[in-house]
């Protein structure tokens, strides 16, 4: 269902999709957030004056401006004010660390960084590091009432703006997208979530996430549904579960741990009604059936988490999988179906130069209208990835069944090679989250200098820091002997760490490469509650 009415032209960027909202729906909700409803005109109203602040400060069309927000209003005020004046919005993780935040200020050129008071000095010590950036400004700077600029009437190949990835396999990169790109992806993510104007969507994700941002914040508005925002450090998830209920959510997507924390940390159930909701969508990261399972017992519902598959550098969405359908494993039993393409979508699998047959694993590569333009000043990390053709690598391994069903197993990173086999970290770590004990779990795979291979590695974040040593023993011995029923390897080490250890990207990704270091610099520390094996690294 198209977001105009029938015979008027469909948007071909991201500033006629929501200008057209707001001028055919001023008084309609854009989003409901706390106790503050916005709708489509004021959104547009506010995005001018906010434009209007940019432009006194110096900024034209081009430019490119950081926004560094919790979610809030002023969020969206900026990126569309900026927007609206031609500037290329960056939207970037809020507490990423000083020098990280340095360098993306770097790597993007960006001119300036909207923020708010309490990111203030986090920004400013960023901002030494980058002379780049010529002006820190907050909403209170931008909010002018006199008549808006001169708005430029963008062309669908403009670029929209930078998405920075999470950086889970290395430093982020800047994701180069037009307009095209995120209206495109837009169009066939509404077509694929069968999303109506009767759809009330709820989302916690943050809003410089792509799945948050352009799944979540964009989306919606292609058919008009009303979308409720809660902020993305949910301590309790319940409070996510709760607004479901409130509102009679009929969409809302997670990563697998987001259901996971559901199942683990509430214990009472009773005034959560689930009833409403018709599909919840999991990606981001490996999609558990198990997690799938205990939710939906728990909660009373079924068939409602549904697997996805996208990247950032695919503006998001490959494949999602349809509403209220039963799920599809493959023949092994072990790995759950993401769907068929989304309209407009190719996949093919490919080993190298080799197209891969039908069920056969290898890399999963994919063309469509989200595909990036490539890595902002980076055209050696963009040629590695972009073919000229426009087919783009994802570092992803999967395979396609017989009727073109997409499944994914794995990272290419992120592969542990122990006697010849493949073992892909997230096996392991199911059956290390299921441990009692064991509140959260990351294998990775470190090179023995002594035998030339790679020796498995298991660390995981335990419930009571406070145990004796005999209990953490225990759970050492418990965590091994499971592995190596489950998955036929035996750990080389398993090394039992406080909560909050295992380090994750700003979208919740374990950053494997990362905690390898960690490992064979000795930089746990007193993280380090307990240690399987000796203490000698091989």
């Amino acid at each position: 269902m198209p977001p105009v009415k029938p015979g008027a032209p469909v948007p071909a960027t991201l500033t006629e999709l929501m200008g057209g909202r707001a001028a055919r729906d001023p008084d309609t909700a854009y989003f409901h957030l706390f106790d503050e409803t916005v709708p489509y005109g004021r959104l547009w109203r506010e995005s001018a004056r906010y434009a209007a602040g940019l432009r006194r400060a110096g900024i034209d069309r081009g430019d490119k401006v950081c926004l560094i927000y919790p979610t809030c209003a002023e969020f969206f005020y900026t990126f569309f004010g900026a927007l609206r004046l031609g500037a290329i919005p960056v939207p970037l993780y809020p507490t990423l660390g000083v020098e990280a935040t340095a360098g993306i200020f770097r790597d993007s050129q960006a001119t300036a960084v909207v923020t708010i008071g309490w990111f203030r000095q986090g920004v400013e010590e960023s901002q030494a590091g980058a002379a780049n950036i010529r002006h820190v400004l907050e909403p209170s700077d931008l909010e002018v009432d006199g008549p808006p600029p001169a708005f430029p009437t963008p062309s669908a190949d403009d670029v929209a703006f930078l998405q920075y990835t999470s950086g889970s396999t290395g430093t982020p990169r800047g994701v180069v997208l037009t307009h095209s790109n995120v209206v495109r992806t837009v169009e066939f993510m509404a077509e694929a979530a069968q999303l109506t104007r009767d759809d009330v969507v709820v989302s916690w994700l943050p809003l410089y996430h792509d799945m948050g941002l352009i799944g979540c914040a964009f989306t919606p508005p292609w058919n008009g549904a009303p979308v409720h925002l809660l902020p993305p450090d949910l301590k309790n998830p319940r409070v996510w579960l709760e607004l479901c209920t409130r509102v009679g959510a009929t969409f809302t997507v997670s990563p697998d741990f987001g259901y996971r924390n559901c199942v683990r940390n509430i214990g009472d159930t009773s005034g959560l009604d689930l009833s409403s909701l018709k599909q919840a969508l999991s990606g981001a990261e490996p999609v558990r059936l198990s997690t799938i399972e205990a939710f939906e017992s728990k909660f009373g519902v079924g068939n409602l988490i549904t697997p996805c598959y996208g990247l950032a550098e695919a503006t998001l969405a490959v494949a999602i999988w349809p509403r209220q359908t039963p799920l599809r494993l493959d023949s092994s039993g072990k790995f759950l179906s993401v769907g068929q393409p989304c309209r407009g979508v190719r996949v093919r699998i490919m080993d190298g130069e080799e197209e891969m047959k039908p069920g056969a694993e290898g890399e999963i590569c994919v063309q469509s209208p989200g595909v990036m333009q490539g890595y902002y000043n980076n055209p050696e990390a963009t040629a590695r990835v972009l073919s000229p053709d426009g087919w783009l690598r994802t570092g992803d391994l999967g395979f396609l069944d017989a009727e073109g069903y997409l499944f994914v197993t794995g990272r290419l990173k992120d592969v542990i090679i122990l006697g010849g086999e493949n073992v892909i970290p997230a096996d392991v770590e199911e059956i290390v989250d299921q441990v009692p004990g064991v509140r959260y779990s990351a294998a990775v795979g470190i090179e023995s200098d002594r035998t030339g291979t790679q020796r498995l590695h298991v660390v995981a974040e335990v419930r009571e820091p406070a145990a004796d040593a005999e209990t953490l023993s225990r759970l050492v011995r418990d965590i091994v002997r499971r592995v190596r029923e489950g998955r036929g390897h035996r750990p080389a080490k398993v090394l039992l760490v406080r909560p909050g250890t295992i380090p994750k990207t700003s979208s919740g990704k374990i950053q494997r490469s990362r905690l390898g270091e960690m490992i064979t610099r000795d930089e746990l520390g007193d993280r380090l509650l307990h240690a399987s094996g000796s203490a000698r690294r091989d």
